[in-house]
This record gives structure tokens, sequence and C-alpha cells, in this order.
């Protein structure tokens, strides 16, 4: 199911694959050729970005869903049906603005099979004011759909804590969190998730899983394991009037000596109002003896 009508969708296939040929003379060194790679790939996928930065500043919804990866489009749709806004409208609708790469120092571009990544340094500009910008980490996530590489996301990581970094990246050092698998491209996309419901109203879930691991999943989404941890979140589809389930799926693991095992989960009803608390709506706590494999809980919302 399509986000837009094909017939406003500019075409969607705007660049060519990044092809990487041998030398004419096979004169370079192994280090030249990773060097000239990685400086072709850096233009390939910064022409990306601009494409996504040029839709967003456009506030051009085709070409918004041109230039960005299919699995973040509809990530970015299920969010914003699920908090009860107009899509694609409230896409254009914040103040922060996608940052210009100029002046960034590139740290690194890697590729691993259909995903990849630039990481930068420097003084990130999203529209705050000029005091509020500090030099940080900027790392831009990319996806390969058909040959053609889009855009997927972003990600910014402050230093303000870590001064002996942040000199030896102003001295030209290369840092060596590179080397984790944090900044490293997982080599694939992530499956493409349903395109949810619109509901009737948005809610939002507080689980506490302590001795246990524990997945929930409600209208056809999964969210990620909670162990030994508290976790809140926008529920995906939200609530329908009338009959609603969530499930979890627990499994016990170990924990400190005299510490008992809590899970409880709670649901809530979100006002437009962020300054109002929710209504809950659901609240269950695993018993004394022991959490069951997996449950299903009704949801019962009056219209």
């Amino acid at each position: 199911m399509p986000l837009f009508p094909a017939s406003t969708a500019p075409a969607m296939r705007q660049y060519l694959s990044l092809i990487l040929g041998l030398s004419l003379f096979q004169l370079s060194t192994p280090l030249a050729r990773t060097q000239e790679t990685a400086a072709g790939l850096q233009a390939v996928l910064e022409k990306a970005y601009y494409k996504w930065r040029d839709a967003m500043q456009r506030k051009d919804a085709p070409a918004w869903a041109a230039s960005i990866t299919r699995y973040r489009q509809t990530v970015i749709r299920n969010m914003v049906v699920s908090e009860r806004q107009t899509f694609p409208d409230a896409v254009f609708a914040s103040e922060v603005q996608p940052p210009d790469l100029a002046g960034l120092r590139l740290l690194e571009a890697q590729a691993v099979g259909d995903t990849a990544h630039l990481v930068y340094f420097g003084r990130i500009d999203m529209g705050q004011d000029k005091e509020l910008i500090r030099e940080n980490l900027l790392k831009l996530k990319f996806g390969r759909e058909n040959g053609v590489w889009k855009y997927d996301s972003n990600r910014i990581s402050r230093l303000d804590g870590a001064p002996d970094m942040v000199k030896e990246l102003q001295a030209g050092k290369r840092p060596d969190f590179l080397d984790t698998p944090e900044y490293t491209p997982p080599g694939s996309m992530p499956p493409v998730p349903p395109l949810c419901r619109v509901p009737d109203y948005k809610a939002g879930s507080k689980l506490q899983s302590f001795g246990y691991e524990t997945v929930m999943s409600m209208n056809g989404t999964d969210y990620e394991p909670v162990r030994d941890g508290l976790d809140q979140q926008i529920l995906i589809g939200g609530l329908v009037k009338g009959h609603n389930e969530i499930t979890l799926r627990i499994k016990p693991v170990p924990r400190p000596e005299g510490e008992k095992p809590v899970l409880q989960i709670r649901v809530y009803l979100l006002s437009k109002d962020p300054g109002k608390p929710g209504t809950e709506v659901l609240r269950w706590q695993a018993p004394e003896s022991g959490a069951p494999a997996q449950v299903t809980l009704p949801i019962e919302v009056k219209s």
C-alpha cells in the first residue's frame, strides 16, 4: 500500500549505483583505493542526504517520500497517525532544521551490504540559537533500495561530557569508537512494518520488567525486549473504541539474590494537552508465583 498516490510522486529512481572500478593503470596502493572508494561513497551519500534535506525545506511531501527509505517513511507515518496528527503535514511541522554538512569534518564513510553511514564532527546547526551550537558528532544513516542509496535517519551524539575526545577530534585524530559495532552499518535494513490503523485515541504504555525479559506486542507491532528495566512507549496504532488487546511474551532472567521479580504493565489514554495526565485503561501485574510465558490482556475503551 503506497503512502502517496503514484500520480503525485516524482520518479523515485534518481541516482546511479555506486560503481567500484579498477584503476586504469593498476598503480594505486590498497590504502589509496580505500580512500578513493570512501570519497566516492561520500559523494553519493551526501547527494542522497541533500535531496532529502531539500524536500524537507520545501515541505514537498512527494519529494520527501522519494528521498527517504521505505522503512523510515513507514515508521514515521505510523508514529504520526498514532499521535493523532495529520500525515504527511506533521512531517514538516518541526522547527528543527536539517543541518548543512558544509564546515563539518567527515570522520568516516562506510557501507556494509545495503546499509551505509556518514559520520561527522563539528558545530551542528539545526536552527537553534547560536550560543547553543556545540561541537558534536553527527551520524547520517542510509539504505540502498533497488540499487539506489536513500537517506534513512540521523543521530547526534553530544560530547559535553567528553572534553578529551573533543580535543582529539579537533587535532584531527581518528577516534577508536568508529571500530565499535555501534558505528558499523548493520548490512541490511529492517523489514518495512505494516501500515498501522488510524486510532480513535492516542495511547501510551509503561512497562516494568525486572527479573524478566518481556516483549510487548500490539496492533501488529513488536516492541524491543525490556530486560531488568522500565520502558515507556507511544502505542503504534493507539486504541480504538471497544475491544483492544495487548500481548506480553515473557522469559524469566536471573535476579540478584534476595530481589523478587516484578512485572507490571499499564496502558493510558493520552490527552492532546501534554500537561494533563493520562487516563489509565489497563493495569496488570504478574503474580508472585511467577509470570506466564505469554499473556494477552483485553482493553475495553468506552465511547
